[in-house]
């Protein structure tokens, strides 16, 4: 695993490597790019527990990117969206520089991600861009009762990485842009693991871009594709794995729960790009874990309560709109739903509002068969777990 102390000049002999592939092995004219990038990070006083568990506050990055960028001989759904830089990413965040007050502790963090970057204003002196980040990160340092007490932020070594913010660039020269970035990055077990407080930080950093092929300085409009109908209907079956914060508050530990879902949507597609709809999701919990969280809560909020309370049910129903981003034979997709019927429990672990976010593929040569990874979350902050599945657009 890469230190802070050799982390920047591995990356720059990957960035001088890459950069000499692409310039001397691709063609005169490919979109590719690689952007090398340090800076820092801060940890921000979002969990309650930081000033007793840290007694610094800010910690280096650095990273390493590769990027394609579209042009008007790609999809002509990149027209639709500005022409955006898609591609890969590397991502080292030092939380073993900072100062610990006692055994409790984070540790480095390396994301693995994906990335879309979008021009907003560009002019021959500089560009400002807007850059989103999706992908997993990994994490050494979990809680543990006895060694890591205060690291409630992650009880999982496998994190979801969600970063967003600006880019501003530039030109150095024919092929090189000096630029600073400023980002503000999220970390969460997505429920795979518990606890689960996760960590919202802001970073800034300076970064080196090499591209293979000057970005044009003006792009044609491009030829629109036709969606194949205005109007889509889907449907879906999925499952996933959630952990109960009930359980954690009566034993202190938590058990992978598996949860199944399914659901549909009709959805109005007003852009080739771009559709709104809405949608029905309903979640099914099994009997086992009714059982287990009925005992739960009878030691936390006591017998009379639960008996008032009637029988635990395992099916819940929502209703909310959905958003579809569309691009070739993916969509990425928001959902922000409110609950109908759930009576599964005396805690308000899930709330009225849900959300779901994720992506989409259309399977080829199929007939709108499609494969879905998502995160639900509640209250716009709870993670609530990851789930998959499997649909049909009609």
């Amino acid at each position: 695993m890469l230190r802070g102390k050799n982390t920047i000049p591995v990356l720059a002999a990957l960035l001088v490597s890459i950069g000499t592939w692409a310039q001397e092995g691709a063609p005169s004219r490919s979109p590719w790019n690689v952007t090398l990038q340090g800076g820092a990070g801060y940890v921000a006083p979002t969990f309650d527990w930081r000033d007793e568990m840290m007694s610094t506050f800010v910690y280096p990055v650095s990273g390493i990117a590769v990027g394609y960028q579209t042009t008007e001989k790609d999809s002509p759904y990149a027209a639709l969206y500005g022409y955006p830089n898609f591609g890969i990413g590397l991502l080292w965040e030092g939380y073993s520089a900072l100062h610990y007050n006692g055994i409790s502790r984070l540790s480095d963090l390396v994301d693995l991600y994906g990335f879309v970057e979008r021009t907003l204003l560009r002019r021959d002196w500089f560009a400002l861009d807007f850059a989103f980040d999706l992908g997993a990160g990994y994490n050494r340092a979990v809680y543990d009762p006895g060694r890591n007490p205060l690291n409630r932020n992650f009880g999982s070594h496998i994190l979801i990485f969600v970063s967003s913010g600006l880019d501003f660039h530039i030109p150095v020269s024919k092929h090189l842009e000096a630029g600073i970035s400023a980002r503000f990055n999220h970390y969460s077990t997505g429920r795979l693991g518990y606890p689960n407080a996760g960590l919202n930080n802001p970073a800034a950093s300076l970064s080196l871009r090499y591209r293979n092929a000057e970005p044009p300085k003006r792009r044609p409009a491009g030829t629109f594709p036709d969606p194949p109908s205005r109007f889509f209907c889907e449907l879906y079956a999925g499952a996933g794995i959630h952990r109960c914060a009930i359980e954690w508050s009566a034993t202190g530990q938590t058990t992978p729960w598996a949860i199944f879902s399914f659901g549909g949507s009709a959805n109005f597609r007003y852009r080739p790009h771009l559709s709104t709809g809405l949608a029905v999701d309903m979640y099914a919990e099994t009997p086992a874990f009714l059982n287990r969280l009925q005992e739960y809560e009878r030691n936390l909020y006591g017998n009379d309560q639960v008996d008032a309370y009637g029988p635990y049910r395992g099916f819940s129903a929502g209703a909310g709109v959905i958003q579809h981003l569309h691009y070739g034979p993916f969509s990425a997709f928001a959902t922000v739903g409110a609950y109908i019927y759930r009576h599964n429990g005396l805690h308000d672990q899930r709330g009225k509002l849900y959300q779901r976010i994720g992506l989409k593929y259309l399977l080829p040569g199929s007939t709108g068969l499609f494969v879905a990874m998502d995160c639900k979350a509640h209250g716009f902050s709870r993670a609530a777990m990851m789930e998959l599945t499997l649909g049909i657009r009609l």
